[in-house]
């Protein structure tokens, strides 16, 4: 489930990034995960794992879009 799950998110951020560019997909990312965040069935932990992974992610210069 969880390598389908990261395929099929993989597959919209190569396509959406292809059509609408880096700064759309920037604003659709912000916009989803602050409504994610704002979401009182989200459980804190998972929200501090993921801004730590994000972190975590700016930091080794392995990004590519």
């Amino acid at each position: 489930m969880r390598t389908e799950i990261t395929d099929r998110f993989r597959h919209f951020h190569a396509h959406y990034l292809a059509e609408k560019g880096k700064k759309a997909m920037l604003q659709a990312y912000c916009h989803a995960l602050s409504q994610w965040v704002q979401n009182p069935n989200t459980d804190v932990y998972h929200i501090e794992m993921l801004f730590d992974e994000i972190s975590l992610a700016v930091q080794t210069d392995e990004l590519s879009d």
